[in-house]
């Protein structure tokens, strides 16, 4: 079975389009049309029914993209083990970042480590905790740093790094609001929150759990940080984030804390990965110099 045809395949079983996958692989549709079918022709199975517009892969392709991933990994882990036997940490490193990581934490430490390892081609993807653990698991990931923790056999969590989630609102709101407020009093506020993946609200959550208190209903749901802070400026209602986050506009003054007694705000920050793939040396020297660095305090 040709490497190509199954990149190629691979590329649009991901992205559900045959001339994306093309750009992506810098090959014509033409030709990625080409390596599809003539793997259809050696399986003698059908791969992805073609819709109008949507391709939608079939029960063969889920199997064969399954199978794909372990050959590439097996392929990038050769590669890298011979390299590690010239005495070189290089080769493509994929990381998973959450939110408040991938933003605030994860850029002055891969600038630390591409200093160190320059042949290491390092790709940051960016989700909220809940996907990036899913990636990890289903093998799309190397290493993730997220601000949530999952039981799974397959996966391993280090904590690596504390983070501190403030609740946020405009000057006017807070100023309406009567401070310090309990726990069970948060609900009647005007809520904007993180998705239900994020781990954000995931620990805030269970901080306003352990105390009792009532989770309050969104009056907007968003999906960035950033996106939050500036509903927050808009005067929409409050939100949580991480400290890290809101610094800058609790600096200026332009966003401030909503005072709150009793809740216990510290969440984690943990290094994940997969504890049962084969980490070829460009993965295990970034692991290991993420605890360093984290002693340190990053």
């Amino acid at each position: 079975m040709d490497i190509r045809r199954l990149e190629a395949f691979s590329k649009v079983y991901e992205l559900r389009s045959f001339s994306k996958a093309g750009e992506e692989l810098y090959l014509s549709q033409p030709t990625i049309s080409a390596h599809v079918s003539a793997l259809e022709t050696e399986l003698d199975v059908r791969l992805f029914d073609r819709l109008g517009r949507t391709i939608l892969p079939t029960q063969a392709a889920e199997v064969l993209y399954r199978y794909a991933l372990d050959v590439f990994n097996s392929l990038a882990a050769a590669e890298a083990e011979i390299q590690l036997l010239q005495e070189r940490v290089a080769g493509d490193l994929i990381i998973g970042g959450s939110t408040i990581p991938a933003h605030y934490v994860l850029p002055s430490l891969l600038a630390r480590f591409s200093s160190r390892y320059p042949e290491v081609r390092m790709d940051l993807k960016v989700a909220d905790s809940t996907k990036i653990i899913q990636r990890l698991i289903g093998g799309e990931g190397m290493v993730g740093m997220v601000g949530a923790r999952e039981d799974h056999p397959d996966l391993t969590f280090e904590k690596v790094l504390m983070d501190e989630l403030v609740i946020v609102g405009s000057p006017p709101l807070a100023s309406r609001t009567k401070q310090p407020l309990i726990p069970a009093e948060l609900a009647s506020l005007p809520w904007i929150m993180r998705e239900e993946g994020s781990g954000t609200r995931r620990a805030f959550e269970t901080a306003l759990d352990a105390q009792g208190a009532p989770r309050p209903q969104p009056v907007l749901k968003v999906e960035s940080t950033l996106a939050a802070l500036q509903s927050v400026l808009a005067g929409i209602g409050v939100t949580v984030t991480s400290r890290l986050a809101a610094r800058p506009l609790l600096k200026t003054g332009e966003i401030v804390e909503i005072q709150v007694n009793g809740l216990d705000m510290q969440r984690d920050f943990y290094l994940a990965y997969h504890s049962r793939r084969h980490l070829f040396p460009a993965a295990r020297y970034f692991i290991e110099f993420i605890r360093q660095e984290c002693r340190l305090g990053a």
